[in-house]
């Protein structure tokens, strides 16, 4: 596609152009969303609200001198970046929702909640720093493995063979743990 004349008839209010645009950089914009949620039915949504909130700002993008396909991709960044922010906010820490549980349960249930946790949290303080991140991320704050392994530093792959030893070490630090 010849990106320039197509962008021109765009701000002219050209449908076609905007049509042209949009199949020839879907594919770029929804692998990058995809590569990082993992979910079709969600990429495919944060696929169309970034070239919704590229056609917004097309007056924006006059003013950069990049090529349309960089600026969709920057949208698509900050949009994901945006998404993780909210979802950090909404993570409850355990303690927090332990508090919330022990409100709404009576209180021989919450005493043994309350020794079930405390095992747990001393079996996850025996392990390895790495074990205890990937725990605390996957299955804690409920994290999928793309965006667990670019908060470690690793690859998607590598964090699921991470986290079955993590588990598989918790497992055994709480078997000791309850033999005690």
């Amino acid at each position: 596609m010849t990106e320039e004349p197509a962008i021109r008839r765009a701000l002219n209010g050209d449908k076609d152009a905007l049509e042209e645009i949009c199949r020839a950089e879907w594919r770029p914009v929804y692998g990058l969303i995809y590569h990082t949620v993992q979910n079709r039915a969600e990429a495919q949504d944060l696929t169309q609200e970034v070239f919704l909130r590229a056609l917004r700002s097309m007056d924006r993008y006059q003013e950069t001198e990049a090529p349309y396909r960089s600026y969709l991709l920057t949208i698509a960044r900050n949009m994901l970046r945006d998404r993780w922010r909210k979802r950090e906010l909404l993570v409850i820490p355990i303690d927090a929702a332990a508090e919330q549980i022990s409100r709404e349960i009576e209180p021989e249930p919450l005493a043994l909640a309350t020794i079930e946790r405390e095992t747990i949290q001393a079996a996850l303080a025996t392990l390895p720093e790495d074990y205890q991140r990937v725990i605390q991320f996957r299955i804690i704050e409920g994290r999928n493995s793309p965006e667990t392994a670019a908060l470690m530093g690793r690859s998607p792959e590598a964090v699921r063979q991470l986290q079955r030893r993590a588990l598989a070490a918790l497992r055994s630090a709480l078997a000791q743990e309850v033999a005690v």
